[in-house]
């Protein structure tokens, strides 16, 4: 498989890890995809919930059509947890991830971050990959730093201090096990 920054012909691109899969969004995930982007406490270091507006697009627009954004779901029962992406938001390959809250702190952030970044590593030209998560969020903080990224810089965005995150492509993933939960609140990035 090819990619660039545009994408690759090959999207829906479904990736599987030993208790998630990460694949494009559907219909059918459309009620927890609107859940999880007006739930207040997964969207407390996000820039809060959706507004009115957005939450009548989400209800109208069609899912799964965006190349690197994908839904996270138990793999066995197929039910959507919440969704991570791997975009050029930035001009950079950046990693964004959220959960629903009641399937936090059970080490599912860090299985799907380490899955889609194994698959960055095998099928991305880039040297890096970074993530952006507020610098008050310890729980994503800790997570994004037992995953090896590394702290490129502070910024100011959305009226609260970030810390844009970077990772070598190349640094060997470490096991989901090894890098476990970090609780309540593991999300990075905004949208």
């Amino acid at each position: 498989m090819h990619v660039t920054r545009e994408g690759t012909a090959d999207w829906p691109i479904r990736i599987s890890a030993r208790r998630l899969v990460i694949r494009e969004g559907t219909d059918r995930d459309r009620g927890a995809v609107i859940r999880l982007m007006t739930d207040p406490v997964t969207r407390e270091y996000l820039g809060g919930t959706v507004d009115y507006t957005s939450r009548q697009a989400l209800e109208l627009s069609p899912l799964g059509l965006t190349w690197g954004r994908w839904v996270v779901c138990l793999a066995d029962e197929d039910t959507m947890i919440g969704s991570i992406s791997l975009d050029y938001d930035r001009g950079e390959p950046q990693l964004s991830y959220a959960l629903l809250p009641e399937y936090v702190g059970h080490g599912f952030a860090a299985e799907a971050c380490i899955a889609v970044l194994d698959w960055a590593q095998k099928n991305l030209e880039d040297d890096h990959v970074i993530a952006v998560t507020q610098a008050r969020n310890k729980r994503s903080v800790t997570l994004l730093k037992r995953l090896g990224f590394t702290v490129r810089r502070g910024l100011e965005e959305f009226g609260a201090q970030q810390l844009l995150m970077e990772r070598p492509l190349a640094l060997a993933l470490p096991e989901a096990e090894e890098v476990g939960s970090t609780g309540p609140q593991a999300t990075a990035s905004y949208r």
